[in-house]
């Protein structure tokens, strides 16, 4: 059995205690009852202002079968795909478990019940409480590395805030490595003309996507750099950049739709310089009190990272200091199935190891979608392009099975994996004081 704590430098707003004490037990089910060490002080909060995480320690029972943490009271149904969340097989260590939709219920009158399957707890739990921020205060900021990257984190909410959400899009997304790859099969003849198509296609999905949430076009740009890297950003912010198949690439070919006028418009250079220029005027032009971008601890995608790092060094240039930032993660180290389980379940925070953090510590925020959104989510990736998988013999197997012969929860919207991961009941972000954001990554970077 593989002992893996997850850790986080968190700072929580309120915690207690808790006991979670055995109810029942079989040879693969336990279920117990949460029990809270002061109950009067956690009566007397607004539990719906606040994102709740149960600390718990995790024991896989089953070498195969992922364990199942289903919280449920005697009036819900115990089983219930939207209250269940799930957990690695053949692991152990410290959990976080998503409550922040179940605990609007007060304690004292109703029993919270945790079901157990394939997999068992000791009876000792912190429930941490992070008040939740004031997104709706201001304007609200996302910025994708890439087409697909805003809806795979945030649809849901830029679905709900999407009368002041703003979506900024960095990278072309022109990679193709061969003919064989491009999006419609024998359309071009040439690598050259598939890979300039391709970066006008995903320009085009990050620009009509955002329309389905009713976030405006004039509120969604497409920026069209390539091949930028930290170093681009520290050392050599004034060297262009080139496309090893289109040589004469450039960021207007991504910003044809763009309402919003951008320092880079007229010079159309990519070079970190022009990068981070822009992502100040934007700033500055929206004055967004809260910015969303990729965790650059925790996703290691070099162009997530190095969107991250942009960002601080925008923040440092720029007039206006967004109040806070969030961070998401769409990627993670030799991981691919995260969130675990079926679509439409609980998830939170992703596996991580590391109690320390550049940004010392920082909150969380779990922000709950309902089914009909669940379902437009699925309805915006199908948008886009990059998630379009083809139907392999492997890929349908699984399906046929899953749905025939396991008879699982799991739906199987679409062929690639995000359709299964990425669809859940909530969107789950870490977030710190903007101005921190800024100064802790680049400092990071210049003690380097």
């Amino acid at each position: 059995m593989k002992q893996n704590d997850y850790q986080y430098a968190l700072k929580p707003d309120w915690k207690s205690q808790v006991q979670l004490n055995l109810l029942n037990a079989s040879s693969s089910n336990d279920t117990y009852i949460l029990t809270l060490a002061d109950v009067s002080e956690f009566s007397s909060l607004k539990h719906s202002e606040y994102t709740w995480l149960l600390s718990f320690s995790y024991q896989s029972t089953s070498k195969k079968k992922q364990g199942r943490v289903s919280v449920f009271t005697d009036e819900e149904e115990q089983g219930a795909i939207a209250n269940s969340q799930f957990f690695e097989a053949k692991q152990k260590g410290i959990r976080y478990l998503n409550l922040s939709s179940l605990l609007s219920n007060d304690l004292v009158d109703e029993q919270i019940k945790l079901h157990f399957k394939y997999c068992a707890t000791r009876p000792e739990a912190t429930l941490l409480g992070f008040k939740k921020p004031a997104i709706s205060s201001g304007p609200i900021l996302i910025i994708a590395p890439h087409a697909d990257d805003a809806e795979l984190a945030a649809y849901g909410l830029y679905s709900d805030y999407s009368n002041h959400t703003w979506i900024t899009t960095i990278n072309a997304g022109q990679t193709l490595q061969s003919l064989d790859r491009q999006y419609i099969a024998g359309l071009d003849k040439n690598l050259t003309d598939a890979v300039g198509r391709k970066a006008q296609i995903r320009a085009w999905n990050s620009m009509t996507t955002p329309l389905l949430a009713g976030v405006k076009c004039e509120r969604l740009t497409s920026l069209g750099y390539f091949n930028l890297t930290l170093d681009s950003l520290y050392t050599a912010p004034k060297e262009q950049q080139t496309d090893k198949i289109l040589p004469e690439l450039t960021p207007s070919i991504s910003r044809g739709l763009n309402s919003i006028k951008l320092p880079n418009d007229e010079r159309d250079t990519c070079t970190g310089e022009s990068l981070i220029e822009d992502l100040a005027s934007l700033l500055e032009q929206i004055k967004p009190t809260s910015v969303f971008i990729t965790d650059p601890e925790i996703d290691p995608h070099p162009e997530h990272i190095m969107s991250a790092h942009a960002l601080a060094l925008a923040i440092r240039k720029s007039a206006h200091k967004p109040d806070r930032v969030f961070m998401y993660v769409n990627h993670l180290r030799k991981i691919k199935k995260f969130p675990y389980g079926p679509e439409h379940a609980l998830t939170a925070l992703p596996p991580w190891y590391d109690a320390s953090s550049i940004f010392k510590e920082f909150s969380c925020y779990s922000h709950q979608l309902t089914l009909a959104t669940q379902k437009e989510k699925v309805v915006s990736f199908d948008t886009m392009h990059d998630l379009r998988s083809k139907p392999r013999l492997k890929k349908s197997f699984k399906k046929w099975w899953h749905q025939n012969i396991l008879k699982s929860d799991y739906q199987f919207y679409g062929y690639h994996s995000y359709f299964q991961t990425n669809i859940r009941a909530n969107e789950v972000f870490t977030f710190v004081d903007g101005q921190v954001f800024s100064d802790a990554l680049i400092q990071s970077q210049v003690q380097k």
